[in-house]
C-alpha cells in the first residue's frame, strides 16, 4: 500500500512539473514579432535576408517559432504596406518593424491608430511615442570606401552606381566621392543611377560602359542589380586578366566576386543588428518610443568587411586615421550634394 501511494505521489509530482514546463513554454512563445518591408519588388529579398539574420538570431535565443511567433512580409506598394502592418497590429503583435525609406507618412498614420502597439522603422523617421526610428550613417562608411578606392585605383577612374536617386543612396554616393577626393582631387568619379534594384542586366550594361571608359573600381549600391556589375568584372578578369574591382554594399559580397576574386571589400550595413536590438529591447520591457537611433561607425552599424587580403596594410592604416577622425567628430562627412560641394571647396 505504501509503495502504491508513493508511486501515485511521484506520478502526481511529475505531472505537475510537466504541466508547469508546458505552461512556461507556452507563455514564452506568446511573444510575436512582425517585419514588413517596402523596398522595391525583388530588392526586398536582398534587404530582407539581412533583417532575417537578426530576427533568426533572436528567435533562436528565445525559442520562437517561425510564422507562429515571427514572420517577414514583403510588399511593393505603400497601400500594401499599410494593409499588412495594420493586420499585424490587429493581431496583437508585440513588435512590428517596417523597413524602407518611404514609410514615414503611412507608419505615422498606423502608429497613431494603434497607440498600444510598439513599432520600429528602419531607414525612415516617425516621431510617435510608440515608434523607434533607426537610421544609418551610410555616408561615413562610404567615405572610408572612397579612401580605399582612391588609394587602390591604377587608372585614376572610379565608378559609382546607385539603384535610385533618393536620400539614402545619395548618402552612399556623396560620402564615397568625398572619400575619393580627400585622397586625390584629380581622380575622376563616374556616377549613374540604374533606376532599378532588381535587374542584373542593367547593372552589367552600366558596368561595361564604365569599364570601357577605363574605370577599374566600381561601387554599386543597387541591390540585385549589383550582381550584373560583379558578372561584368569577372568576365573581364577571365578574358584579359585586367585588374578590375567591385565594392560590395549592404552585406558581405565576397562570394559574388568568386572565383575570380573581384570583390575588393564590402561595406556592411547592420540591419540585422538593428532588428535584433529592437526585439531584445521590446522583450526586456526596455522599449522607449519616440526616439531616433543612429547606427554609425561608433555603434558598429556600418563596417568594412575585407576580402582575401585585397586591401594592403598601408591603405588600412590610412583608413583607420580617417575613421578615428569621423568617430571623434573631427571630420563631418557630406550626406548630400549641397554638403559635398561645400566640403569640396575646403579640400587642399
Amino acid at each position: 500500500m505504501y509503495k502504491k501511494k508513493a508511486a501515485l505521489i511521484l506520478i502526481s509530482i511529475i505531472a505537475v512539473v510537466i504541466s508547469a514546463c508546458s505552461n512556461n513554454q507556452e507563455y514564452s512563445n506568446t511573444f510575436k514579432i512582425g517585419i514588413v518591408s517596402n523596398s522595391n519588388g525583388k530588392y526586398n529579398s536582398y534587404l530582407d535576408s539581412i533583417a532575417m539574420k537578426g530576427i533568426s538570431r533572436f528567435a533562436e535565443e528565445e525559442n520562437l517559432i517561425k510564422d507562429k511567433n515571427y514572420k517577414l512580409i514583403s510588399t511593393n506598394s505603400t497601400k500594401g504596406f499599410e494593409k499588412k502592418i495594420t493586420k499585424m497590429a490587429d493581431s496583437n503583435y508585440d513588435l512590428i518593424i517596417g523597413i524602407g525609406n518611404n514609410l514615414s507618412t503611412v507608419l505615422n498614420k498606423v502608429a497613431e491608430n494603434n497607440k498600444s502597439t510598439k513599432f520600429g522603422v528602419i531607414d525612415s523617421r516617425v516621431e510617435k511615442p510608440n515608434v523607434i526610428s533607426i537610421n544609418f550613417t551610410e555616408q561615413d562608411g562610404s567615405f572610408l570606401a572612397g579612401v580605399i578606392a582612391a588609394m587602390k585605383t591604377k587608372t585614376k577612374k572610379i565608378g559609382f552606381i546607385g539603384g535610385d536617386d533618393n536620400q539614402i543612396i545619395n548618402r552612399y554616393k556623396y560620402g564615397f566621392i568625398s572619400g575619393v577626393k580627400s585622397v586625390n582631387k584629380e581622380i575622376e568619379v563616374l556616377t549613374a543611377y540604374s533606376n532599378t534594384f532588381n535587374e542584373p542586366k542593367t547593372g552589367s550594361r552600366i558596368a561595361n560602359d564604365f569599364f570601357m571608359k577605363d574605370v577599374d573600381i566600381i561601387f554599386p549600391v543597387a541591390g540585385l542589380t549589383s550582381k550584373g556589375v560583379f558578372t561584368s568584372a569577372k568576365k573581364i578578369r577571365r578574358s584579359n586578366q585586367k585588374e578590375v574591382w567591385v565594392i560590395g554594399a549592404d552585406r558581405n559580397e565576397n562570394k559574388n566576386g568568386l572565383p575570380e576574386n573581384v570583390t575588393l571589400f564590402s561595406l556592411v550595413k547592420r540591419i540585422d543588428q538593428a532588428v535584433y536590438d529592437l526585439a531584445k529591447q521590446t522583450k526586456s520591457n526596455e522599449f522607449h518610443g519616440g526616439k531616433t537611433l543612429i547606427y554609425g561607425l561608433n555603434e558598429d552599424g556600418i563596417k568594412l568587411k575585407m576580402a582575401d587580403n585585397n586591401v594592403e596594410e598601408p591603405i588600412l592604416v590610412k583608413v583607420k586615421e580617417y575613421k578615428e577622425k569621423i568617430q571623434k567628430g573631427a571630420l563631418v562627412v557630406p550626406s548630400n550634394k549641397e554638403e559635398y560641394l561645400q566640403f569640396k571647396e575646403k579640400l587642399i
